[in-house]
């Protein structure tokens, strides 16, 4: 052993320094030898064992063998009740095949396969096969059976709309055979049209009546039964049914349309069904609940997914997406090489005169930004195209009966509730240049069409060269006869072209214009806003011009001003626009602006609506369904908390919620109302004034219905400055015509009541287009504030005298009585009157600019007098000097630091009141003007918005004291309100200490002001009453013993004397009889029944006038939060006043002082 270590070397490396004995080294090789010896035999062992054990195992094995009819058996399997999935069963019938089975049939474990089977029209059955959708029916449902949350992306027109609420029936859901599907199928749109159109779609494919199998419910009509198994809604509809059944019991499947377009409802109601699917599930697992599970499937017309599947705080676990390939025809795109960023409009007019002469037949659709735009460009493209005239141009582009007028304020424009004075001329300059260019020459056709860059080819996948050339000669044939852009482009000249415009303000049967057949030999040339993007698909349209441009309302990052501004629209907005080219056969976009501005300047996707709307209505809303945590809620895209806390600033200012952000009585009821919360709280506003029995409140409580109804839609007068003719004369006398007919109808008081006698008027003409016509009123604006009016008084009609509406329902019992009509019967009459409100009086006007003092109280501006206004009223400079032009008017508003000004068209311009209340700022090119303002009384603002005063510690003058008409010890406090600190006249209220309240109550209860019989006894009483108020005199017995027996018993005021008697008679006889003489005791005894028999009297009956000198100068009444008993709820009413005599510093001192309405100083005489 050792010569063979010897050799390999290994005893150098026992030795490596060659110092030890040898023996040593023999010794430890024999060691070595040894151990690996004994691994060697336990390595030979275990392999033995282990043969053994495998051998044993194989064995036992092959007694227990499985034969090929129960390996068969070992299949995968869907879960207990389900279908087998596709996948399923290709595994299964593998399995057969490998052990030489015959395929298996499709059979589900237990139970039947839940199937309905629906019939259907022969020729619907055929128009489905050629939707992308129904090759997806089995993936689609597969994803639905296997999850509770499923996210569906296709493209517009790919059927999703329609067919996928019908494979929901035909899986067995809104079936009662099935137990734990027999809920409805809900399906949500954003807009009523749609809604009701998907519904009537759907019913005409299954082949059923509209309201029964399929039912539909939009804002103002409900065509719905009990039977219904697929309702069609609008997603505020759905909302509402949320704050009354929280888990929509009544629904087993959701589906919520058109996600992508991010409207506030929508992102609400993913928020919420993102917590009550899960919590279905769960209490679905529970024994005995009763409750089944809830399906939701979210469809998006693009591929903007990430902000549902990819966010952790709607869905932990991302949803499976089922993507449903796009059947669009290919749509090549050109670009632009330069971007007009001007004049855009003049560039979409040569392009569409280039395409006309040098392409093929096919309609043409063109994008622009608003209505004064698309007006222009259609009066443009007739002008150069006389032979078109023929074809209807003549006729008005909105009624099609009278002369070309143009009618609205421009997409995104505001008149007098909000219009831009500047953008109207700026724009009048452009149309004058566009006019002056109508004999602009064209370009070289061809050379022209080919200066763009063709960078990219969208859709087309699918189809073959034969198809698509089918596709061509189909849609060529569609448009009659070969137009002349065919021929020979120098020497004939081409066909006629066929321009309708089409905008959201158009009224329906204009608008269903764009839909109908096309003169023969005429080109359609459809000029359109955003409103064309993916709501209507247009017939005939072949090319599209695509400005890239939309008009947006947009608040600014404090949320106190809006404005409406020019801007990019979003690839993805592009990119559906592009795709309306392509709907008949392959299609041509031309894009005026370059590749490099696409890439670098257009977003990604639209901004969502939840970031540029005002939250007040959403966090009312959560507030109702019990959301204390708004900052915590699931948006998909969460707001600026900074614009929450504006939100519940707002709620708090209009009384809907507490100071410690607790909803209140006020919030119930207006979260219960179908309005916003600022037009619920003025209509409450309206019902508190006819409970509080207030003159001439029951005749405003109908027009205080009304008004909300006007104000909740956008203004109803169209705009003078748009108003067009074919000639200057014939547009002059039009604006003339129409400035009349407005004058007729603007009330004095401010825009928001003109609006009101506008619908009032409409509505005793029987809602006539003609009417509107006439007096150049917006009849889609009037249709819809008619029938928001009609459900309103429908709603308070309902009103139970037991919910959040019990004030309501009191007041429209209230109103029923004064108005001469029985309790509880007549009451929709009296909101809605057959034939329609007369015109409102003055008593009734005043009323509701009250109420709108309420429900835009933190909306309030104060005029800003300049130094010559005030040198003029004082008197030395000539009020006639330098008045030629009428300066705009400055006033300060509550929610932003920065003037702003009345516009010139408002009702109140010339007035130019000292407060008004305002709907909204809107910023405009110019400057920020008020928007829907209303003249507001300062001494209304403490009455209707005690959140917004601040009030000083008690004033030393005038002193606490015992007021008899408020039956109460009040202090006076000075006043101011809101964010500027504007200064009130000085507020009373119940003073905060008990003991001073119960020493001024004994003053006045001696003296004979609580009771007038003690007034008799004065000349009796041992001391001055007024030493029972004094500090001083508190030692001596018989002033201390009454102080202390009043304020033990808490008695303050003579209802609460009236109350402690009704208890005890003979209370309080020993501590009066202290302060009468002896003489005078029995005079005391005989007055006592007179004395009970004054405090149980009611109010009008005992209250006396004090002196002239005794009543305070200023006081207005605020409910209390200290000591005295009084609701937060309450309002108390207000004490008439005398006028100071000497008010503050003249207004030539407020000059020199710089006291201006930027300062907290008294407000300057009018």
């Amino acid at each position: 052993m050792l010569k063979y270590m010897q050799t390999w070397g290994l005893t150098r490396s026992l030795d490596p320094t060659g110092l030890l004995p040898q023996t040593q080294i023999r010794y430890s090789c024999r060691a070595a030898a040894a151990l690996h010896q004994q691994r060697k035999l336990r390595r030979v062992q275990d392999e033995k064992a282990a043969r053994e054990q495998r051998a044993a195992v194989l064995a036992d094995l092959a007694q227990h063998s499985l034969s090929a009819g129960q390996l068969a058996l070992l299949r995968p399997t869907a879960h207990q009740g389900q279908r087998e999935t596709k996948r399923q069963r290709l595994r299964r019938a593998l399995a057969h095949q490998r052990l030489g089975l015959p395929a298996p049939e499709d059979v589900t474990d237990l139970e039947p396969a839940r199937i309905v089977h629906l019939k259907r029209p022969a020729g619907m059955r055929a128009a489905r096969k050629g939707l992308p959708i129904v090759g997806m029916e089995q993936e689609v449902m597969e994803a639905v059976a296997e999850r509770d949350v499923v996210l569906l992306c296709g493209e517009t027109g790919c059927g999703k709309t329609t067919q996928v609420p019908q494979f929901l029936l035909e899986a067995g859901y809104g079936s009662a055979a099935f137990a734990e599907r027999s809920g409805r199928i809900g399906v949500t749109q954003p807009r009523r049209v749609a809604a009701v159109a998907a519904a009537t779609r759907i019913a005409q494919e299954l082949g059923c009546e509209l309201g029964g199998l399929v039912g539909y419910q939009v804002r103002y009509e409900r065509r719905a039964s009990a039977n219904t198994a697929v309702k069609v809604m609008t997603d505020g509809i759905l909302l509402r049914e949320l704050q009354t059944d929280f888990l929509l019991q009544q629904y087993s499947v959701l589906v919520l349309d058109e996600a992508h377009e991010r409207s506030l409802n929508t992102d609400l109601l993913l928020g919420l069904l993102s917590r009550i699917v899960p919590l279905r599930r769960q209490m679905a697992a529970e024994a005995g609940s009763g409750v089944a599970p809830l399906k939701l499937l979210i469809m998006s017309a693009t591929l903007r997914m990430e902000d549902f599947a990819g966010n952790p705080a709607l869905f932990p676990a991302p949803p499976p997406v089922v993507r449903v390939p796009a059947r669009q025809y290919p749509v090549r795109v050109h670009f632009a090489r330069r971007t007009e960023l001007h004049d855009y409009v003049g560039a979409a007019y040569a392009k569409v005169r280039q395409l006309h002469r040098a392409l093929p037949p096919g309609g043409v659709l063109v994008f622009l930004t608003g209505q004064r735009e698309v007006e222009a460009l259609c009066r443009r493209l007739r002008q150069a195209h006389l032979p078109g005239r023929g074809f209807d141009d003549s006729a008005d582009p909105v009624s099609g009966e009278l002369p070309a007028k143009g009618y609205g304020p421009p997409a995104g424009g505001v008149d007098a509730f909000g219009g831009d004075a500047a953008e109207e001329a700026s724009e009048g300059a452009d149309e004058a240049r566009a006019a002056s260019d109508a004999d602009w020459d064209d370009f070289d056709t061809e050379a022209a069409l080919e200066e763009e860059e063709e960078t990219l080819v969208l859709g087309g996948e699918g189809f073959s060269p034969e198809q698509l050339a089918a596709a061509e000669r189909h849609l060529e044939q569609s448009q009659g006869v070969v137009l002349g852009a065919l021929a020979d482009t120098k020497q004939s000249e081409p066909a006629p072209l066929h321009v309708l415009p089409l905008y959201a303000m158009l009224p329906a049967a204009a608008q269903a214009r764009v839909f109908g057949a096309c003169p023969p030999g005429a080109r359609l040339i459809v000029v359109a806003t955003n409103v064309a993007e993916t709501s209507l698909t247009i017939p005939g349209v072949r090319y599209v011009v695509d400005a890239g441009r939309a008009k947006a309302k947009r608040l600014e990052a404090s949320g106190a001003l809006a404005r409406y501004e020019v801007g990019w629209v979003s690839k993805a907005a592009a990119e559906q626009r592009a795709g309306r080219a392509g709907r008949m056969g392959p299609g041509l976009c031309y894009r005026l602006y370059s590749s490099a501005v696409y890439n670098d300047a257009f977003p990604a996707h639209s901004e969502p609506e939840v970031l540029a709307t005002p939250l007040e209505g959403v966090a009312l809303t959560m507030r109702s369904l019990g959301i204390d945590k708004v900052s915590n809620f699931p948006f998909p895209t969460p707001p600026e908390r900074g614009a929450l806390a504006v939100a519940e600033a707002a709620l708090v200012a209009l009384g809907a919620m507490g100071p410690k952000q607790e909803l209140s009585a006020h919030g119930r009821a207006m979260a219960a109302l179908p309005i916003t919360p600022r037009h619920a709280r003025m209509l409450l506003q309206a019902a508190e004034d006819v409970a509080a029995g207030a003159a001439g409140a029951a005749q405003a409580l109908p027009y205080a219905v009304a008004l909300a109804a006007a104000l909740s839609t956008e203004s109803p007068f169209i705009m003078v400055d748009s108003i067009t003719a074919q000639d200057d004369d014939a547009a002059r006398r039009q604006r003339s015509a129409a400035g009349a007919a407005h004058a007729r109808l603007r009330a004095a008081g401010g825009d928001t009541l003109s609006a009101l006698n506008a619908l009032c008027a409409f509505e005793r003409a029987g809602r006539s287009e003609v009417f509107c016509r006439d007096h150049y009123l917006h009849a889609r604006n009037l249709c819809e504030a008619a029938s928001l009016h009609t459900q309103l008084a429908r709603a308070l009609a309902r009103a139970a005298a037991d919910g959040p509406l019990a004030p309501v329902a009191a007041a429209m019992a209230a109103a029923a009585q004064a108005l001469g009509n029985s309790q509880g019967s007549g009451i929709n009459e009296i909101l809605e009157p057959p034939g329609g409100l007369p015109p409102p009086p003055a008593a009734v006007l005043q009323r509701l600019r009250r109420a709108i003092a309420a429900g835009w109280a933190d909306q309030v501006a104060r005029r800003v007098h300049s130094a010559e206004y005030l040198a003029t009223r004082q008197g030395t400079v000539d009020a006639g000097e330098g008045s030629g032009k009428r300066r705009a008017v400055r006033y300060c508003a509550q929610a932003t630091d920065e003037p702003v000004f009345l516009h010139p068209r408002s009702a109140l311009a010339r007035a130019a009141p000292e407060y008004v209340a305002y709907t909204q700022l809107v910023r405009s090119a110019k400057r920020p003007y008020l928007a829907g303002v209303t003249e507001v009384e300062v001494t209304w603002l403490a009455d209707v918005a005690p959140p917004l005063v601040t009030l000083s510690p008690p004033l030393d003058a005038p002193a606490p004291r015992y007021v008899p008409a408020a039956d109460a010890v009040l202090a006076w406090h000075g006043a101011a309100y809101g964010r500027h600190g504007w200064e009130l006249l000085p507020m009373a209220r119940p003073a905060a200490n008990a003991v001073a309240r119960a020493r001024l109550f004994a003053a006045a209860l001696l003296g004979g002001r609580v009771l007038p019989a003690l007034a008799g006894l004065r000349a009796a009483l041992v001391m001055p009453p007024e030493q029972a108020a004094q500090l001083t005199a508190q030692g001596q017995r018989r002033v201390g013993e009454l102080v202390c027996a009043l304020q033990s018993a808490g008695v303050d005021s003579r209802a609460a004397l009236a109350a402690a008697w009704r208890h005890d008679s003979a209370w309080l006889r020993r501590e009066l009889g202290a302060w009468v003489r002896p003489a005078a005791h029995t005079a005391l005894d005989a007055m006592w029944p007179m004395l009970l028999s004054e405090a149980a009297a009611p109010a009008a009956a005992r209250i006396r006038s004090d002196k002239a000198e005794d009543i305070p100068e200023t006081a207005l009444l605020m409910p209390s939060d200290g000591e005295a008993d009084t609701s937060s709820d309450k309002m108390l009413h207000i004490i008439p006043l005398r006028p100071r005599a000497n008010s503050g510093p003249t207004p030539a001192q407020q000059v020199k002082n710089g006291m201006l309405a930027h300062s907290k100083a008294a407000p300057l005489p009018p």
